[in-house]
């Protein structure tokens, strides 16, 4: 087999180090005879540098620092890979008892044994260099050879790996009793947030500002309780793993190095931590004078509101106003602490910064419109939330009215959104407004022709006696009748009546359409909008049957001589159709 030997190098422990007295560094095949000729052992990774020397390893533990090398023969970093593949070799031969690794003085050097093996020698060059008597040097490094060994033989021994077991027996249990407290508290929170949701007690409000309902804050609640489950569960086994196998020298060095990775991210994150404090407490601040500038402008935007002092206020001003006044105060106070945000000016930062921006600029200009259009609207206060309204052929009740939409809900059901771009530029009819604001009457108002034989003083009071049949329908201010055209054949009549219920109208329209037919067919008027000249005698009256004489017939046609003689009634020209309605 392949063996490095050597006469052994210079050392150094943990401020000086021993040197060797000869220094011959040559590549043999040799057979495992002991002694200084030991079997091969694969040398432990050495690390270092030329400054602090290199780390004389056993069993991953380092026990000294080599600083010298032997000049044109070996490196201080040879060296101590050398020094480290001997003690391996003794450390693991059961019949090298600690006691026997002892340093030998003389006048000029001092070496350091193991039994009969050399494991190095400390030389002048050695003293020299540490201000140390190799005597000392010697001493100082048998001490830690001998406790290293103790140690590694200990790791080694049936106590110790009884001892192991017990520790990884106990440690599975311990991760299994946490892994099904994690999974099980992740169930019971889940199932207590979906219990929230249906009883609608999740909504985040800010102040009288509703942020999310129930169900946005249920799905961002479970949506974090399940991120977090996997990550509670990863982290818990990457700490059982290395936990598990530095248990065991076989696999303790790279457990260790698992450890000493999580020890050196934890400790990048709390270096990073710390250094982010005062950043953080700038946002702090900023967060903080923010809350009391809302809090002022909440206070100011409530008196102005008191309509007994500021009568240019009006009420319904006060809780859009407000949420515009955090709104901008809000979006000041995040460009402040954008700066101190982490990770601001970073390319990521930027790039998403320029995607928003080409995000808003190329498509929120109909977004943009509406919001403007939903701010004139409430400070012209067209219509409030339950105003009856007409806007263009939409007519119905306001059902909600947000920044950019109105809804409006018709007699028919009918949910119509309406862009408020498109209602501002649109004529509005708002009914209900003159009942609500000064408490008065909506004029409904309907339109009926009669023909010129009707006299207009009777239709007067009979159309004015059906609107006060009507429900809903105000006494006073009385109902009253126009005559708004004298056409070619006929007059147009129309009916005008209060009322303080405008969301009833299509109500009202149908029961007043349905009482001026009963009245005028009882006053015996027929609803007739005559448009061309017409024969009336020997046919049949539209009035309903109901409303005629028991004893009523169709008159029979009269017809005139030209010679000025008296009209005669010919009963055979009597209509005997009795339900034509004639022309």
């Amino acid at each position: 087999m392949v063996l490095l030997v050597l006469v052994p190098p210079t050392l150094a422990t943990g401020v000086p180090a021993p040197t060797l007295e000869r220094a011959e560094v040559k590549r043999a095949e040799v057979k495992n005879a002991g002694g200084e000729n030991a079997g091969p052992v694969p040398s432990e990774t050495v690390v270092g540098n030329v400054v602090d020397g290199f780390p004389v390893v056993l069993d991953g533990e380092p026990l000294f620092y080599v600083r010298q090398g032997i000049a044109g023969v070996t490196s201080a970093e040879e060296r101590a890979a050398i020094i480290t593949q001997r003690l391996g070799a003794i450390a693991a031969d059961p019949n090298l008892n600690p006691s026997e690794i002892r340093a030998e003085p003389n006048a000029i050097q001092s070496v350091v044994l193991a039994g009969d093996t050399v494991l190095f020698t400390v030389r002048q060059d050695d003293v020299a260099a540490y201000g140390l008597s190799h005597p000392e040097l010697a001493a100082d490094a048998v001490k830690r050879i001998q406790r290293g060994v103790i140690d590694y033989r200990d790791r080694r021994s049936i106590r110790r790996i009884a001892t192991s077991l017990s520790m990884t027996v106990l440690s599975t249990i311990v991760v299994f009793l946490v892994l099904r407290g994690i999974l099980f508290g992740s169930s019971k929170l889940l199932t207590y947030i979906r219990q929230r949701r249906e009883a609608d007690t999740l909504t985040l409000q800010i102040q009288s500002v509703r942020v999310l309902g129930s169900g946005a804050t249920s799905y961002l609640l479970g949506g974090l309780v399940r991120l977090l489950r996997p990550v509670l569960i990863l982290l818990t086994l990457y700490l059982y793993v290395p936990f598990v196998l530095s248990q065991f020298p076989a696999t303790a060095a790279f457990g260790d190095s698992l450890l000493q990775d999580i020890a050196v991210r934890l400790n990048l994150l709390a270096q990073g931590f710390v250094a982010y404090l005062p950043k953080l407490a700038m946002i702090g601040v900023i967060a903080l004078l923010t809350y009391y500038v809302i809090e002022f402008a909440r206070q100011v935007i409530i008196e102005l509101g008191r309509h007994d002092v500021y009568p240019w206020f009006y009420p319904e001003w006060v809780q859009p106003t407000n949420r515009l006044a955090m709104l901008v105060i809000v979006a000041i106070a995040m460009v402040i602490a954008g700066p101190y945000l982490p990770g601001f000016g970073s390319p990521a930062f930027q790039g998403i910064s320029l995607f928003l921006g080409a995000l808003l600029t190329l498509g929120s200009s109909s977004a943009v419109a509406n919001a403007l259009s939903g701010i004139i609207l409430i400070y012209t206060r067209a219509f409030q939330i339950k105003d009856f309204i007409r806007i263009d052929d939409i007519v119905g009740e306001v059902q909600d009215k947000s920044l950019f939409v109105t809804r409006v809900l018709t007699p028919k059901q009918e949910t119509v959104t309406i862009p408020n771009a498109s209602v501002l530029n649109s004529n509005v009819i708002n009914y209900s407004a003159i009942c609500r604001e000064s408490q008065g009457f909506l004029v409904l108002y309907t339109t009926i022709t009669l023909g010129y034989d009707l006299p207009w003083r009777k239709v007067h009071e009979v159309l004015i006696e059906a609107a006060r049949a009507t429900a809903d329908i105000a006494i006073a201010p009385a109902p009253f009748v126009l005559q708004t055209a004298l056409n070619d054949f006929n007059v147009s009549y129309e009916l005008n009546a209060y009322t303080a219920s405008p969301t009833k109208m299509p109500d009202i329209y149908s029961q007043l359409h349905q009482n001026i037919q009963d009245y005028c067919n009882a006053a015996d008027i027929e609803i007739l909008s005559p448009t061309f000249s017409a024969l009336r005698d020997g046919n049949r009256s539209t009035i309903p049957a109901d409303y005629l004489p028991p004893d009523y017939q169709a008159p029979s046609f009269v017809v005139q001589s030209t010679s000025g003689a008296e009209p005669v009634g010919n009963p055979t020209f009597r209509e005997s159709n009795q339900e034509s309605n004639g022309a």
